[in-house]
């Protein structure tokens, strides 16, 4: 088979749709089933989308696009004073690739006249287009109902998403295989000596914090989270500062200044993106893992920290409660109050921390990025 790949979400920093997009093409390229993977970003074809600083053409064209949003969102009226592109012609482009198979991991297929595949993490942006930038909401809107019906199968990352996706798109069943995502070997209970090259430069000390790996956006709660954190206990708060990982997303100016507030006294350590290489060992140095979105398609992070044996806690009534199972803590992810009492749980449990350590191989096995790769296979050999 000759697959086309949509590598948009590769162009860094790596979030949750860019680990799937990335370790999928990893496993594509090795199978000898795949004759060859050709990858495009932004009507541009590209070499090697995983090795860092191939896409320079590419990459440079997203950024300007990030300005150019960015600025039409603080200044009135600015859209419509800017030309509009004539948008690429990507049905030749990849028409005359002599692919038999495209596959979009990123939500939104172009067009291609043979078999597709589209992968819907979530439908976050119709179900909560209050947590989005209006150009993305706009774009999606306008972009998702021409990706339904054109695909030939579509993909999605939980059994909760595949219902949503049946109730709000009106979709039969067979329209849609539910293939879970993975996690990596490299997240895995680590010893001291494995966690203190990572964990000394920010000044950590293993079994000493809890963590959320978020973006600073509304919808991954982190308000509320902050408000649970500081009702806790003065003396625990000194003791286990939250660390908070991410890159910076949209709507967060106050959510940024309170950050930077608690920062400074020392509660909260916010260290920004951190790169992917860096992020096991900060998981696994982890007293627990706090990840009270209020919706996602799967939650990858949290997958990523009961494989490295850490306990976690996340919300009641979302897709993470199936992907844990009853190896996690649930809460209700606007009750403050519920939060701050599973944090604390977290954090003096010794018996909840040492049964997540025990679990974590069992949920390395349970989401592995080998049996999502063979399923993804399987799938295009189906259809093709």
């Amino acid at each position: 088979m000759q697959i086309i790949f949509g590598a948009e979400s590769l162009l860094l920093p790596l979030t949750g749709v860019g680990n799937y997009s990335a370790a999928l093409l990893r496993g594509l390229r090795g199978d000898q089933r795949i004759s060859w993977v050709r990858c495009f970003a932004h009507h541009l074809w590209l070499a090697d989308p995983l090795t860092q600083g191939a896409l320079p053409e590419a990459a440079a064209f997203a950024g300007l696009r990030r300005l150019a949003r960015a600025a039409t969102r603080r200044i009135p009226g600015a859209a419509s004073l800017l030309p509009r592109p004539r948008p690429p012609d990507y049905r030749t482009m990849l028409n005359e690739s002599g692919a038999s198979l495209y596959h979009e991991p990123n939500f939104i297929l172009r067009p291609f006249d043979g078999p597709t595949v589209a992968t819907i993490h979530d439908l976050s942006v119709l179900r909560h287009p209050e947590f989005h930038p209006a150009d993305r909401v706009d774009y999606m809107t306008r972009h998702l109902a021409e990706t339904v019906a054109r695909a030939s199968r579509l993909i999605t990352v939980s059994d909760a998403m595949r219902a949503e996706m049946m109730a709000m798109l009106n979709l039969p069943p067979e329209r849609i295989s539910v293939i879970h995502n993975g996690v990596g070997p490299e997240y895995r209970p680590m010893s001291a000596a494995e966690l203190a090259p990572v964990l000394s430069p920010y000044k950590l000390c293993a079994g000493r914090y809890l963590l959320v790996v978020s973006t600073i956006e509304p919808r991954k709660n982190l308000g509320r989270l902050l408000d649970a954190y500081e009702a806790l206990p003065a003396t625990l708060q000194q003791r286990f500062p939250l660390v908070v990982a991410g890159a910076p997303g949209w709507r967060n100016e106050k959510l940024l200044e309170r950050l930077a507030s608690l920062s400074r006294n020392g509660k909260v350590r916010r260290l920004g993106y951190v790169p992917a290489e860096l992020l096991p060992a900060l998981y696994a140095g982890a007293r627990g893992f706090v990840f009270p979105s209020l919706y996602e398609g799967f939650g990858l992070p949290v997958i990523e920290a009961a494989a490295s044996g850490v306990p976690v806690l996340s919300s009641r009534g979302t897709a993470m409660a199936e992907v844990l199972g009853n190896e996690g803590l649930l809460a209700d992810p606007d009750d403050a109050a519920a939060l701050r009492d599973g944090m604390q749980r977290l954090i003096e449990d010794d018996e909840l921390a040492a049964a997540a350590r025990a679990a974590a191989a069992s949920f390395a096995e349970r989401f592995s990025w080998t049996a999502c790769i063979e399923q993804t296979i399987s799938l295009y050999q189906e259809l093709v």
